[in-house]
């Protein structure tokens, strides 16, 4: 089994394959609200990933948010301006989904990120934190709203060919996969389209004394 794993559900790599902790091969980083109470510390041309954002962003590239934030609400709080290309899963509430920072932008608490250094291709990150959503989410705690715990993420590890060349390939493979499973959807939901059109003719010659 591969994805990412607690080290106590680490399993038998792949041949090839190596174990390793996340936080071996990016930076983990937290996000941060800067306080509603200032207005001066919203808006303006920083844009800030929240929960609200991340539904539609799951598995794809952010370059937009709903909202946004300025130098100065980065200055008085714990927010980050994250670089492009950083990693982020939603850990509360809607736990699990992920998306890629396509420009630079912050964060709410409600994330973790990471960004990734030279042995860690970031889509690659990306596609083993979705193919683990599952098993995130079982990783979750608490009575009301559950969250994935910082501790608990930091323990992360993931399972890497040993090169970040094949990471590579391995994702530009499941690009070109999605790509003929998206057009093969756009073909069908036309083929419906057309039945439901032929349906529509049909049954207006029908009720209108047609055969």
């Amino acid at each position: 089994m591969t994805g990412v794993r607690v080290p106590a559900d680490c399993g038998e790599p792949p041949a090839g394959w190596k174990w390793r902790p996340i936080t071996s091969l990016a930076r983990l980083e937290s996000g941060h609200t800067p306080s509603r109470r200032v207005p001066e510390w919203w808006g303006g041309d920083i844009p800030w990933l929240a929960l609200p954002d991340i539904r539609e962003l799951d598995g794809r590239v952010a370059t937009k948010t709903l909202e946004t934030t300025n130098a100065l609400g980065l200055a008085n709080s714990s927010a980050r301006l994250l670089p492009r290309d950083t990693v982020c899963l939603s850990r509360t509430a809607s736990v699990g989904f992920v998306t890629v920072l396509g420009v630079p932008m912050a964060t709410s608490q409600d994330f973790v990120n990471w960004v990734c250094g030279p042995d860690l291709d970031p889509w690659f990150l990306a596609n083993a934190l979705i193919a683990s959503q599952q098993y995130l989410r079982e990783l979750a705690s608490g009575a009301i709203h559950k969250t994935i715990y910082v501790p608990t993420v930091k323990l992360l590890m993931i399972c890497t060919p040993r090169d970040v060349a094949t990471q590579r390939r391995i994702v530009s493979n499941l690009d070109q996969v999605r790509q003929q499973v998206a057009r093969a959807r756009a073909a069908a939901e036309a083929q419906l389209m057309e039945i439901d059109s032929i349906e529509s003719v049909l049954l207006s010659a029908a009720f209108s004394g047609g055969t």
